[in-house]
């Protein structure tokens, strides 16, 4: 594969409201990004072990059904793939803030599609945490 035709860099949407998982990825995708799209925790916990580090950014929603919660899934990305960026979104996160692990990213809802994609965008092309880039 020459340099040229090299996979676009991947974002992972974890979303479990179907229209707001779309959105994000359409917009993404608008931004030269490929895109996963799942609605729980577990689902991207597999989608990362899968995709053979080629996911560079994560969004995911703070509330998502089953076992682990969007912040749940933010410390796991951070302790097993320190080198993706996580980008968490909600629009009543409660206490659960205080739990995001360092380097982590919150936008609340609702969110303006640009600052997902601008913060995913800068992720992917600097190859650096978004916490360090400005929204």
């Amino acid at each position: 594969m020459t340099h040229a035709q090299e996979a676009r860099p991947i974002a992972l949407i974890v979303e479990d409201d179907a229209a707001q998982r779309e959105l994000g990825a359409v917009m993404l995708e608008e931004f030269d990004l490929d895109v996963f799209r799942v609605a729980n925790a577990e689902d991207a916990i597999e989608r990362l072990r899968d995709s053979s580090g080629k996911v560079t950014v994560v969004v995911a929603d703070v509330n998502l059904p089953g076992a682990m919660d969007g912040v749940s899934l933010a410390r796991s990305v951070s302790i097993l793939w320190p080198g993706i960026s996580v980008i968490v979104t909600s629009g009543n996160p409660g206490q659960r803030l205080s739990d995001l692990p360092e380097g982590c990213v919150y936008v609340p809802k609702p969110w303006c599609p640009l600052d997902i994609v601008t913060a995913a965008e800068r992720a992917a092309r600097c190859g650096h945490s978004v916490h360090a880039l400005p929204l």
